[in-house]
C-alpha cells in the first residue's frame, strides 16, 4: 500500500502523519530550540536562524521535484500575504534534497514561473554530496514541513506534509491559526 504524507491541522493544533491505513500523532508542540544554520539565498547572500531573533518565523523545506511541496505553496503565499505588513512574521523556504545538478537554475525558474516571491535559501550539501544537512539537523521524515518558530528560536509547531482535502483558503487559515498561537506564545 502506498504510503502518503499529508498535512493535518487538528483544533489542538497538534500535528498528524497519515498514511492511507491509520492516523498516527508525530508531535503536539515541540518546544525545542531550532537547528542553528547559515545557508546562502538565491542571490549569494547568507541568512541564519540569528537573523529572525525576536519574530515569529515559518520555514518551509521543499523541493522543485516535490509535488506536495508545490501543490501548498498557493496557500502558503496566501498566508504570506496576510502577513505581509507584519514584521513580526516572516517566512524562509528551504531547498533541499535536490538531485539535479542545476538545482539552483530550477528554483529560480520555478519561483519566476509561479510569481513565488519566496525567501529561499538552499540547503547544504553533506559529505556524502547530499543536498540536506539541516533537513537532518531538523529531523523530519520528508517534505513540505513546516516549522513555526518563535522569536527565542524555539520550534513551537511543525506541520509535515499536504493534505489535499482541504482547500487552499482552508489550508492558508489553518497556517494562519499557527502563526497566531506562536505570536500569542502558546
Amino acid at each position: 500500500m502506498k504510503q502518503l504524507l499529508l498535512l493535518l491541522f487538528i483544533p489542538a493544533l497538534q500535528t498528524l502523519s497519515v498514511n492511507a491505513s491509520a492516523k498516527q500523532p508525530i508531535d503536539t508542540a515541540l518546544n525545542q530550540p531550532a537547528p542553528a544554520f547559515q545557508l546562502k539565498d538565491i542571490n549569494g547572500k547568507t541568512v541564519s536562524l540569528a537573523d529572525y531573533k525576536g519574530k515569529t518565523l515559518v520555514i518551509d523545506f521543499w523541493a522543485t521535484w516535490c509535488v506536495p511541496c508545490r501543490n501548498s505553496f498557493p496557500a502558503v503565499k496566501m498566508a504570506m500575504e496576510k502577513y505581509q505588513d507584519d514584521p513580526d512574521v516572516k517566512f524562509l523556504f528551504i531547498d533541499t534534497r535536490e538531485t539535479a545538478v542545476n538545482y539552483k537554475e530550477l528554483v529560480r525558474k520555478f519561483l519566476a514561473d509561479n510569481h513565488y516571491p519566496f525567501h529561499t535559501v538552499f540547503d547544504e550539501k553533506s559529505e556524502d554530496g547530499k543536498m540536506d544537512v539541516n533537513f537532518k539537523k531538523y529531523v523530519m521524515p520528508g517534505i513540505p514541513a513546516k516549522y513555526f518558530i518563535d522569536g527565542n528560536g524555539v520550534i513551537k509547531y511543525q506541520s509535515l506534509g499536504y493534505n489535499t482535502a482541504l482547500t487552499t483558503e482552508q489550508t492558508a487559515l489553518e497556517i494562519e491559526k499557527i502563526i497566531e498561537k506562536v505570536k500569542a506564545g502558546k
